[in-house]
């Protein structure tokens, strides 16, 4: 049981919606609430945050860009090299 406060107007509403229906009050707010669910949600969803304020690549760019092979083994082997160190004894 969940109590429902309703004003003056939407309790009168309710009761003639049952009556002219055949069913309860608490069928018929049920059945309302399982309806009307999904049109409330996206009425009042709220947008997805953006997690970066960095716009993405257009969708050409995207493309060439993911399309290149990523073979970056001697700029990592560079990489390596400049900070190689010698343990003194």
């Amino acid at each position: 049981m969940y109590p429902l406060p309703l004003d003056a107007t939407l309790a009168r509403e309710v009761a003639r919606a049952a009556k002219v229906s055949g069913l309860s009050r608490a069928e018929l707010m049920r059945q309302a609430i399982a309806f009307g669910l999904p049109t409330v949600v996206k009425a009042l969803e709220k947008a997805p945050r953006r997690i970066t304020t960095v716009n993405p690549l257009p969708r050409k760019q995207a493309q060439t860009l993911y399309r290149q092979e990523d073979d970056d083994r001697q700029e990592v082997r560079n990489l390596m090299a400049a900070q190689r160190f010698e343990v003194a004894d």
